[in-house]
């Protein structure tokens, strides 16, 4: 752990001092935890953090990574950091998309929960951690998805977007903000992306959220034009992931209030065949067909605890780029 802390002196600039977690702190961790890792304390920015150093080298996934932080960060109720050997590009990405803290001495630093990558440590630091509005959020999937929208003025992408002029203003704003995007002109301000799609949304998917506000549970499917079908049923249609038997969909704050004055059949449930997911933007946007948007899709579901699910993001993304 010496590489480790000369590492972290190296590019942070700080000393920290650890502290080896005694067994007898661990007796409410599985077996299997303590085998595979060993357990240090430090104290990383004020805050105290859980440092792991793989006790082997057998091969392990970001998704069992994952799980295994998740566990940890509730037992010590603190920050999880795991401690690797030089490991793939495409294995440090998927950690990363999986928002799984590490530090790879020498090579990099990814720990989110301090706002600290360093692949860009001096703009990662300046950024804030809040997630994009929702309407900043729906513009930039749209830039991804739809069309580019580079050429046109705030004004025109307010009427693709069905908001109003201010609404886009303060998303294109808060799409500055965090570094995704940059605002140019005077007169006509258009929203400056540039970079490939597939890189950008690596860059802004830190601060990406959910889009599902609410889930109602019904009697039966909606059969309005303005409904899609969203979560397992969605992911069913662009994966090989097999269905279910409960129908999932989704629709804006505004065509659910239109529903509800249908007197639809709200159950008080989480058994009932049918999911109604309310989102924070429209999902007929971005929707191709009857379906939500994979990318957002994807954002729904992204910590959902089943690995199969999983494996089907992974495939849902892979398919996009």
């Amino acid at each position: 752990m010496q590489e480790l802390k000369d590492y972290l002196h190296t590019v942070l600039g700080i000393s920290i001092q650890l502290k080896p977690i005694s067994l007898d702190e661990q007796t409410d961790l599985p077996l299997f935890i303590r085998q595979m890792y060993a357990l240090y304390q430090a104290e990383l920015f004020g805050r105290q953090t859980i440092l792991l150093e793989r006790r082997n080298v057998e091969p392990i996934t970001a998704y069992q990574l994952r799980k295994h932080s998740e566990m940890l960060e509730k037992t010590f109720n603190c920050p999880v950091v795991f401690v690797l050997p030089n490991i793939e590009s495409y294995n440090r990405k998927r950690l990363i998309q999986k928002q799984v803290a590490f530090v790879i001495p020498g090579k990099q630093l990814f720990i989110p929960q301090l706002l600290i990558d360093l692949r860009d440590f001096r703009q990662s630091a300046q950024q804030q951690w809040e997630k994009l509005l929702p309407a900043a959020q729906c513009l930039f999937l749209y830039h991804l998805l739809k069309e580019p929208i580079e050429t046109n003025n705030l004004k025109e992408i307010a009427e693709k977007l069905h908001y109003t002029k201010m609404t886009v203003t303060r998303a294109a704003k808060n799409l500055q903000e965090k570094g995704i995007a940059t605002i140019e002109g005077k007169k006509e301000k258009r929203i400056i992306f540039g970079g490939e799609k597939k890189e950008l949304w690596k860059k802004a998917l830190p601060f990406l959220q959910s889009p599902v506000k609410k889930v109602y549970f019904l009697e039966h499917p909606p059969q309005e034009d303005f409904v899609y079908r969203a979560s397992f049923s969605a992911l069913s249609h662009y994966t090989n992931l097999a269905d279910t038997d409960k129908a999932y969909f989704a629709v804006s704050q505004k065509d659910f209030e239109t529903l509800k004055k249908k007197q639809i059949q709200i159950v008080h449930s989480n058994e009932a065949d049918v999911h109604l997911e309310v989102w924070k933007y429209a999902p007929g946007v971005l929707a191709k067909g009857r379906v939500v948007d994979p990318l957002s899709l994807y954002l729904s579901l992204k910590n959902q605890q089943d690995e199969r699910v999983q494996k089907a993001l992974d495939t849902l993304l892979e398919k996009v780029w």
